[in-house]
């Protein structure tokens, strides 16, 4: 129970998250083909209806992706919110708690929220429900983008920033009607799902350009980029091209530490058409999110250009204090502690180029595990030779994540540069403590593969500090 709950709040919260979790939820389940009935947009355009149609209250800014989603859309909702707008920003999945995915203004969202958004669903669903066939009844995702529309519509926010859950053309957040529609990257990740080319996965992220609505891309796989192009022209959708009409560049030598103990900072260079170049900083690690937060700006390029004012001091405020749960974060500095959430070869090599230019002399550990719809060979391919030593494993509360066994007889086949010592280990736990015992004080420890297995080590540190500081208080009573 929250401090300050009480006992029938606490109570109510409980029951909606039951509601909500019992739904088929395809984050934590097997996968099923993504084109197959239970991927469709007509049942949620009819819960959209049956709800006064709250998507269509909304400027949007519809964010998808292979990688670096989350990352742009956290970039763009803090600058508007630095600009003085009422920000919402739905973003998926969640680390720990549920109300992660509707930030508000800075803040998720409240436990009583929460509880009033499913309350407000419960009758529509019901009806819904009675007429709908076992395979055709709302996914949790399609409940969650709902109390998305509607918590920001009832806010009348700004802008709200959503956040793509999977592919784009028949994604829950598709029902919208977007001020701007926003391409971060495609690269190979949900093939069964999405297509096995490149250029069949950018088809699927290319569903959410809509006629005559401005896109802004990112994309850099010249196959992608084509598929990309030929839609935008289709819908006569003004394009913005990463690399064409604006570039987002690191600066060299451009990472330092912080005095805040595990954050760095780095500047990025950042040109708009034919413009001169401004400097910006962030705080998070990794070049490729310099690219994230030039995608933001030229958004707010494209915003502006609608007669938004979002002033500069706004945009640099918003981009250095941008902080991003499991995307490179470091959460101890001896031994350094990194929770990542790179699930796909692109994120894994991206992970990899930062502990390269960071950690270059240290010893670094790795724990791993993953969902069984991933490319394992490609990711660890990239991972182990980074790493003296990797306690391979699994996350204990979804049925997708693969057996530590099989992946360590697909590591053992795999070519490093050095040698490194592998373990499989069936519980999570006990490869924590393993690898956290074989950690010196200047070790770099990761813990990556998915984001469940950077939320499952999260709650784990938290739960091994807690147990630490009460057996030293005790100690000195």
């Amino acid at each position: 129970m929250e401090a300050g709950q009480s006992l029938t709040e606490s109570t109510r919260y409980q029951e909606a998250l039951d509601y909500l979790f019992q739904r088929i939820n395809y984050e934590r389940t097997t996968d099923i083909p993504y084109r197959s009935r239970s991927f469709k947009l007509d049942r949620m355009q009819t819960l959209m209806d049956a709800l006064g149609n709250p998507e269509r209250k909304l400027k949007v800014v519809h964010v998808t992706g292979t990688k670096g989603k989350g990352s742009t859309s956290a970039f763009l909702a803090n600058i508007l919110w630095k600009a003085g707008y009422q920000v919402g920003k739905f973003t998926s999945p969640h680390l720990e708690r549920l109300e992660e995915r509707f930030w508000l203004n800075g803040e998720s969202c409240s436990d009583s929220e929460i509880v009033e958004l499913v309350d407000r669903l419960i009758p529509v669903v019901r009806q819904m429900d009675e007429v709908a066939g076992d395979d055709d009844r709302l996914t949790f995702f399609e409940l969650t983008t709902a109390m998305g529309f509607l918590l920001f519509a009832e806010q009348n926010v700004d802008f709200a920033v959503f956040e793509v859950g999977l592919g784009g053309r028949l994604d829950s957040t598709n029902v919208c009607h977007p001020l701007l529609c926003l391409i971060t990257s495609i690269s190979r990740d949900h093939m069964a799902l999405l297509g096995d080319t490149l250029a069949q996965i950018a088809g699927e992220k290319a569903g959410i350009i809509k006629p005559e609505i401005p896109v802004v891309s990112g994309v850099t796989a010249v196959e992608a980029q084509q598929v990309i192009a030929e839609v935008a022209q289709q819908n006569l959708a003004p394009l913005w091209q990463l690399g064409r009409d604006f570039h987002s560049l690191p600066s060299e030598r451009s990472s330092s530490r912080t005095s805040e103990g595990h954050r760095f900072q780095q500047t990025f260079a950042f040109e708009w058409e034919e413009n001169t170049a401004r400097q910006y900083t962030i705080g998070i690690k990794g070049t490729h999110q310099a690219t994230n937060a030039g995608l933001a700006i030229a958004s707010i390029e494209l915003l502006r250009g609608m007669d938004y004012s979002i002033s500069e001091e706004a945009v640099q405020a918003g981009l250095a204090e941008t902080t991003l749960p499991a995307r490179i974060e470091c959460i101890s500095e001896r031994p350094m502690i990194i929770v990542d959430a790179a699930h796909n070869d692109a994120s894994a090599e991206a992970l990899v180029k930062v502990l390269e230019e960071h950690f270059p002399e240290r010893r670094r550990h790795l724990v791993f595990a993953s969902s069984g719809d991933k490319d394992h060979a490609a990711v660890l391919g990239h991972l182990l030779g980074a790493f003296e030593q990797a306690w391979l494993t699994k996350y204990s509360f979804s049925p997708r994540c693969t057996d530590p066994v099989y992946l360590l007889k697909l590591a053992e086949q795999i070519e490093t540069a050095r040698p490194i010592q592998l373990h499989a280990i069936e519980e999570s736990k006990v490869a924590f403590h393993e690898a956290i015992a074989a950690c010196g004080p200047e070790d770099v420890l990761v813990v990556t593969g998915s984001f469940f297995i950077a939320a499952e080590f999260k709650r784990f540190w938290t739960e091994m500090i807690a147990d630490k500081d009460r057996s030293i208080s005790s100690a000195a009573r």
